[in-house]
């Protein structure tokens, strides 16, 4: 994995066009042909748990002396928590919204 790597868009959220699937997106299209917003969210959760993953599988290799580069584990230790933390943000931003809709047909 290159530095790069890091940077690259989330599974399911690198279309600007929501209501045009992506054909690399392995959300499920509804019957309009769109990604459900479940199906999205769904995969954001399940990229970030692989990360999450992978980082601890390093953290495990570095300490049973498989993995020898420092780096490569930090590098994964840090992609996993931006990762955690930009879904966090999303998870909060989708609440406010939906308190705002809320406090309007009140």
């Amino acid at each position: 994995m290159t530095p790069i790597d890091a940077y690259r868009p989330i599974n399911g959220l690198e279309s600007t066009d929501p209501m045009r699937p992506e054909s690399g997106s392995s959300s499920k299209p509804e019957k309009g042909g769109a990604p459900s917003f479940q199906s999205v969210l769904g995969d954001l959760v399940r990229e970030v748990n692989g990360l999450q993953q992978d980082a601890d599988r390093s953290i495990e290799g570095l300490i049973t002396g498989e993995t020898t580069n420092i780096h490569d584990v930090t590098t994964r230790m840090t992609e996993a928590g931006i990762a955690f933390d930009l879904m966090m943000e999303v998870r909060n931003k989708l609440l406010d919204a939906y308190q705002q809709i809320a406090r309007m047909q009140a």
